[in-house]
């Protein structure tokens, strides 16, 4: 009797929980998630960029002659230029929230592909991030080209393919299955 009640409250468990998991067999990433370790560890360890303007300006990291004078700037230079993957996420079924950076649209000016970035802005103004924090995205759903102000969350599957354009460059790609606007909690 107690064997069978046993069973019987572990077939419903399975029951309630199965729709769940099917729903979210997409693993959650943080942008963190897509660097390898040692990128990781460059990127923690970077000197704070000053702002300023003037001389100040000169040494700023982004300054090619002046990276190659200074080894701070050199650091930064090689962490922005980084397309270092993580191997064991490729093919994997993520989710990662970000922002769209339109890069192809369809007749009625949907977007049809585009980077997904960490934050709003990124590829438009210079520099954009790293390629190992760009995702190639194509997407299935199209999406207006008035909704890329908001942030997104992207589940598909990632690869590690490269993607070349003139915006910027990208070292992993994904097929987006689901684009949900992302949620503040």
């Amino acid at each position: 009797m107690v064997r069978a009640l046993y069973i019987a409250l572990f077939t419903t468990l399975i029951a309630f929980a199965a729709p769940a998991a099917v729903a979210d067999d997409y693993k959650a990433l943080e942008w963190t998630d897509l660097l390898p370790a040692e990128d990781l560890k460059k990127m923690e360890a970077l000197p704070e960029i000053s702002h300023e303007g003037g001389e100040m300006a000169a040494s700023s990291p982004l300054n090619q002659s002046y990276a190659n004078q200074d080894p701070a700037a050199a650091a930064w230079n090689e962490v922005l230029q980084s397309a270092n993957v993580k191997a064991e996420l490729n093919n994997q079924k993520v989710k990662v929230p970000g922002f769209i950076v339109p890069v192809e649209y369809d007749a009625e000016q949907n977007v049809t592909a585009f980077f997904l970035v960490p934050y709003f802005g990124a590829c438009i103004h210079v520099p954009p991030p790293p390629p190992n924090q760009i995702i190639y995205v194509t997407n299935k759903q199209p999406i207006k080209a008035d909704m890329i102000y908001s942030p997104f969350w992207i589940s598909g599957t990632l690869t590690t393919n490269a993607m070349r354009h003139d915006l910027a460059n990208s070292a992993y790609s994904m097929k987006a299955d689901k684009i949900e606007e992302y949620v503040y909690e």
